[in-house]
């Protein structure tokens, strides 16, 4: 600004100095003399703005010493249309003033273009260099101004699944919510970690290293983003198998104290000996603390055993040679039976470790104890069970039979296991035994009636439960075959019963000891009218059909209860309110003294009535004459 106002001042001078010593003219042209001050005035605006040029010194220094003397120049023009100024004055000016101005203005512009060419030559030759660099990495490249994508990178297409013109120009919140943003562009100088969703919807992580950047001469956001989804899954699966290695190793010490297992290690050649938590425990009891040597180690183990377990130690140590034994310890609370197993560890380029595996197999034994003892046992029951028990393999053949199987079968135990189960079965069960026998694989249980057949080709009926079983992993079908021959007997005569009572021409009631109705026999519903639902339920003295001659009834019943048994004829009603001649028989049931039930039987005797009084009027009436005879008088 001060450089404007000296040449304003100094162009005034020149005018003053010209009106000095020519005068103004009488009659001044304005249209000649104002357009000339424009001139200046815009000369003095070009002199201004070379400032904006002090950054290249030798086009500054043309163009400002140019603008200068086109200054003076300019002021002397003005003068030369205010004053009586010689034309040749103003030619001397505009000839070694304004002209050599012009040519400093035009040498320092040619100056500026040249600079200019060569800075966006090298300008264009770096950005193609960048393009290359940034086109060539394996990270993003995102250039953002204004909330704007203004560059990215082709590498989004691989990541992301889009083409940089599919970005170019597009809000960059519609790909990175606004709160990222504002964590991208907090100064904390830290790397920041977003989430992006690519084309396919399938989620991204990236590590962000934003910043602030100038793009076509504004301020902008330079983010290079790397992917590292990758990195992150590797870490959360290193994460995940540290975490199921712990949980492993936690399992395996759980394993190892369930299953009593525990080891120590003597590291050669210094003899280091270590011994794991368990095997402290196994050999220490529960003062898991105790002091323990490998020297020291051997004098838990009880007199009878130690020497044999030195040497075998000693020779496991010296000569490399493994070894399996078991032995017995007294740990300080009870004695205890090690089973022992010695492996030999090497390695190539590092010393021998000797490991020896230590279980606790107390317990064990223990059990093996009892499954023999329970072994007899079923044993024993097999053999002396009240039912024939037959055990084949899963194609039918006999493999072991009981003692009631050779007393039923009548085979001998050496005889029948040449047999297949169907030759001790009837004819009918061979043809259906791989349906059979698919049935009872798929449901592993069967039950059913067949006729067995004995070695004199005798048959009896029986109830078989079939099953399968393991035995160290191969299957066998046992069957356990009850003879029902008395039970068929009873059946039998059980539903002849049944219909006997069904069928009898008698009406039929059956209660319990108080009377109440259990049973009641088709004939008595036709006889009455009633239906069984209607009367089963009911008690005997509430019984519509004895209701007409109730108190006769329940004294037949208090005489049947006393006596057991009674029999005669009442009066009854059916359903339909009929009155009828009642032949009643009641007998009451008894089990070990104890009265179980009472049997009423009735019988419609209408019809036996009507003939008896027929024959009572044939003997007392004169049939013809109907009057009496003379049997009637005596």
């Amino acid at each position: 600004m001060l450089k404007i106002l000296s040449a304003v001042i100094f162009g005034i001078t020149v005018v003053l100095i010209n009106i000095y010593y020519y005068n103004i003219q009488k009659q001044i042209i304005y249209s000649q003399l104002i357009p000339n001050i424009i001139a200046f005035i815009a000369v003095l605006i070009g002199f201004h703005l070379v400032e904006r040029l002090k950054n290249l010194p030798s086009v500054y220094r043309n163009i400002n010493f140019g603008f200068f003397f086109i200054t003076i120049s300019q002021a002397n023009l003005i003068s030369f249309f205010l004053t009586n100024q010689p034309l040749y004055v103003l030619s001397i000016t505009e000839i070694f003033i304004k002209l050599p101005g012009i040519a400093l203005v035009l040498i320092g512009i040619k100056k500026w273009l040249d600079i200019k060419e060569q800075r966006e030559k090298i300008l264009k030759e770096q950005e193609e260099k960048w393009k290359s660099i940034v086109e060539g990495i394996n990270d993003i490249v995102i250039i953002a101004q204004d909330n704007s994508i203004k560059y990215v990178n082709p590498r989004i297409y691989e990541t992301l699944g889009y083409k940089p013109e599919e970005i170019v120009g597009r809000d960059i919140q519609r790909f990175i919510t606004s709160q990222d943003i504002k964590r991208l562009l907090s100064p904390d100088g830290k790397k920041k970690i977003i989430k992006l969703q690519s084309k396919n919807k399938e989620d991204k992580i990236f590590e962000v290293n934003p910043s602030l950047i100038t793009y076509g001469g504004k301020n902008a956001v330079l983010g290079i983003l790397r992917d590292i989804t990758g990195k992150i899954k590797r870490e959360e699966e290193l994460l995940r198998t540290k975490e199921k290695l712990e949980e492993t190793k936690e399992k395996l010490r759980e394993a190892q104290k369930m299953a009593k297992v525990g080891y120590w290690e003597v590291h050669l050649p210094d003899m280091r000996f270590e011994l794991s938590e368990e095997a402290m425990f196994i050999f220490c009891g529960q003062d898991k603390r105790c002091s323990m040597t490998f020297d020291r180690f051997i004098e838990y183990i009880l007199p009878e055993y130690r020497n044999e377990i030195k040497e075998k130690r000693t020779l496991s140590i010296t000569q490399l040679i493994p070894y399996e034994v078991e032995y017995r310890i007294y740990s300080g609370e009870k004695e205890k039976i090690i089973r022992e197993k010695v492996k030999i560890l090497k390695e190539k380029g590092k010393n021998p470790i000797v490991l020896g595996i230590v279980q606790d197999v107390t317990d064990i034994h223990l059990i093996y104890q009892k499954v023999l003892e329970n072994e007899e046992r079923y044993r024993n029951l097999f053999e002396y069970s009240n039912d024939a028990i037959v055990i084949t393999d899963m194609d039918g053949n006999i493999k072991d039979i009981n003692q009631k199987a050779v007393y039923k079968l009548g085979y001998s135990k050496f005889d029948i296991l040449i047999l297949n189960l169907k030759d001790i079965f009837e004819e009918r069960f061979a043809r259906v035994y791989k349906e059979w026998q698919k049935r009872l694989y798929i449901n592993g249980y069967l039950r059913f009636e067949a006729q067995v057949v004995t070695s004199t080709k005798s048959k009896f009926p029986a109830e078989v439960s079939a099953s399968i079983f393991e035995i160290k992993g191969k299957k066998f079908i046992q069957l356990i075959i009850r003879d029902i021959t008395e039970r068929k007997l009873v059946e039998k005569e059980l539903k002849l019963a049944s219909m006997v009572f069904e069928d009898a021409l008698e009406g039929i009631i059956i209660t319990d000891n108080k009377g109440s109705i259990l049973r009641v026999n088709r004939s008595f519903s036709e006889i009455t009218g009633f239906t069984k639902k209607e009367i089963l339920g009911w008690s005997i003295d509430q019984l519509p059909v004895f209701k007409n001659d109730e108190e006769t009834f329940k004294e037949v019943f208090k005489t049947a209860d006393t006596t057991g048994k009674w029999q005669g004829e009442i009066s009854g009603r059916k359903k339909s309110g009929e009155i009828f001649p009642v032949w009643l028989s009641v007998i009451k049931v008894k089990n070990k003294g104890e009265t179980t039930n009472y049997i009423i039987m009735i019988s419609d005797i209408t019809q036996r009535k009507h003939k008896e009084k027929k024959l009572k009027n044939l003997a007392y009436y004169d049939n013809l004459t109907k009057l009496p005879n003379r049997v009637y008088f005596f």
